[in-house]
């Protein structure tokens, strides 16, 4: 058998101490690391179900736009009429584009070269027109060449 002093008790004992600290400080140590990584999955899962950006969202409803231009071509048969239009603020530049026109009766008193205002109806992906109003009829004395033509392309007249 072997004696144990008094002094070596207790540093025995010192020792047993130290070891239990250090447990102590592992555990501590390791719940932090626990802590902080549920933390950042938290933040991580957040992050992935947040909602997309305002711009990609569609809108509640279809947005309206006013635009102003000339018809260049109306096809009836496709419900659309092509239009130059000037800038349509908050929506487009100024463009030649063929817009759908849902009520075929609108599309009866248009020809080309007439001026006319609408109503742009944006729904998602859908372009339309609607409230059309001739605001000035085409001269019907013009050529049809000269119809066809930009009015920045025309030829000074000498």
């Amino acid at each position: 058998m072997i004696r144990v002093d008094a002094g070596e008790s207790g540093q025995g004992e010192r020792m047993e101490r130290m070891r239990d600290h250090t447990a102590f400080r592992a555990r501590g140590l390791f719940l932090n690391f626990i802590i902080a990584a549920t933390i950042t999955f938290s933040a991580g899962l957040a992050g992935c179900s947040s909602p997309k950006p305002a711009e990609q969202q569609p809108a509640a409803g279809p947005q309206r736009y006013h635009l102003a231009g000339r018809i260049v071509s109306v096809e009836t048969a496709k419900q659309q009429v092509t239009v130059d239009a000037g800038d349509i603020p908050g929506f487009m530049a100024a463009m030649t584009m063929g817009y759908s026109v849902k009520n075929p009766d609108q599309l009866t008193p248009l020809s080309a070269e007439d001026q006319i205002t609408a109503d742009v109806v944006v729904n998602g992906s859908d372009v339309s027109l609607e409230n059309i109003v001739v605001v000035k009829k085409a001269d019907k004395a013009k050529t049809p060449a000269a119809t066809d033509a930009h009015p920045s392309s025309q030829q000074p007249a000498k």
